[in-house]
């Protein structure tokens, strides 16, 4: 199957960081290491790209600083050329079973770091008899929401931790650029150029060093890589130009309410024929690879959630298209990402009323509310719209109404409850991690 030499390699190739500085992200890399604490399997779930290997690779290396043998670190990715063979969970029991017998140190402890191991069918049975053993520190990622949440939910439940990596947040990117982000009128010029490059660029820190002619180039590479591995080996996929022009559809419609049949007429337009169950599944499986997440709108009168008219949301600004008009968009999405973040996914929505109303962001925590208009120029034409909203849907439901915006142009700037999106993203003293 695989000798020796090349399973020792494999595993020397996956913990290296080559010649990438690795960047510590301290909120996960903290629940990294407190997770070490328990016999949970630890899922590390997420967009390709978004720092999932980077993470457990330093969580390697901390385990080696701290006197854990090398060999006693089973790491594996599963995308290495080395273990394009190993594709059962027989062929995974083999490798471990010779791992076992000519390289661990039994009577040391042993972790395990299974890197995308959903390309290993039937993966989940192997890591549910080593976790029934009791005896190791079992990691698994991955980058696909139905494979992991489907397997450990249902073959792993309760027997599981998983934790969601997203794409630098603006405060981890300032940290990239070595900005200090504790005052933001102290390095006012240098934040706002970096967060122009940011709402541009986005989080994926693969990209940051890139110059700008070669983004373009990156990001189409990415959703390639996503529609190929992760989309249409995995459903079978027969139509991949009707599954990227959703995605692109999507990505053009961000802050708009969509419906599978709106969907649906603008292929019609085009003389193409697909169905709004075809168009439902092909969004689904964007979801599952972690590129683009829904938003339910929350009837605020009722207070309760709908389902069937819903926006959606990229995982990141790089998978939005082009130029300058299409900053409003980036901005709602760096918004939307942000609030998840903090809040989690589950308790986010959007308000709109009968006549049309729209609040654009609604959070519930800890049972109160939090109301959010975004903006890229608060001016006095559109400030009585703005805060007319908020006044709206304090008719239903009383919470904390924010508009945030880019650019002040108010005659009268001290009027409402307002803050500047720059100042809102950086003046957060700690993002809680969201877990399941």
């Amino acid at each position: 199957m695989i000798s020796l030499q090349k399973l020792q390699q494999a595993m020397s190739e996956s913990r290296e960081f080559g010649s990438v500085i690795p960047i510590k992200r301290n909120e996960y890399l903290s629940w990294l290491e407190k997770s070490m604490n328990n016999r949970l399997i630890k899922a590390v779930v997420g967009f390709r790209r978004s720092g999932k290997s980077f993470l457990l690779k330093i969580l390697s290396k901390s385990l080696i600083d701290r006197g854990t043998l090398s060999s006693n670190i089973f790491y594996l990715n599963f995308e290495n050329d080395l273990l394009s063979n190993i594709k059962t969970v027989q062929h995974l029991r083999n490798i471990w079973e010779e791992y076992l017998r000519e390289i661990a140190d039994p009577d040391h402890p042993i972790y395990i770091i299974w890197d995308e191991i959903q390309l290993i069918s039937g993966w989940e049975k192997l890591v549910r008899s080593l976790y029934e053993q009791g005896k190791y520190n079992i990691y698994v990622s991955g980058s696909n929401s139905n494979l992991l949440s489907g397997e450990l939910s249902s073959s792993l439940s309760g027997r599981s931790l998983q934790l969601e990596i997203k794409p630098f947040s603006f405060r981890e990117y300032l940290d990239y650029r070595g900005i200090k982000s504790d005052s933001y009128y102290c390095e006012k010029q240098k934040i706002d150029r970096a967060f122009s490059v940011y709402m541009q660029r986005g989080g994926i820190a693969e990209q940051f060093g890139l110059e700008e002619p070669f983004v373009s180039n990156y990001q189409s590479g990415l959703i390639q890589k996503i529609i190929l591995d992760d989309i249409v080996k995995r459903y079978s996929i027969d139509n991949v130009n009707i599954l990227q022009e959703v995605f692109e559809f999507i990505c053009g419609n961000i802050t708009s309410t969509i419906s599978l049949r709106k969907i649906v007429n603008r292929f019609d337009e085009q003389g193409l024929k697909v169905s709004t169950t075809t168009i439902d599944n092909y969004i689904g499986y964007w979801q599952t690879s972690y590129a683009v997440e829904k938003l339910n709108k929350f009837d605020y009168r009722l207070s309760r959630v709908f389902d069937r008219t819903s926006k959606y949301y990229c995982i990141d600004n790089l998978l939005i298209k082009g130029r300058e008009e299409s900053n409003e968009k980036r901005l709602e999405n760096l918004v939307y990402i942000e609030l998840t973040r903090r809040y989690g996914r589950k308790n986010v929505f959007f308000g709109q009323d009968q006549n049309g109303y729209e609040i654009d962001f609604v959070v519930k925590n800890d049972n109160k509310f939090m109301f959010f208009q975004v903006c890229m120029v608060l001016n006095d034409k559109n400030v009585k719209r703005e805060f007319g909203n908020l006044e709206l849907i304090n008719k239903y439901l009383k919470g904390q109404g924010t508009v945030l915006f880019l650019d002040d142009a108010r005659s009268n700037p001290d009027s409402g409850s307002c803050t500047s999106v720059i100042e809102w993203l950086i003046n957060y003293s700690s993002v809680p991690l969201i877990t399941r």
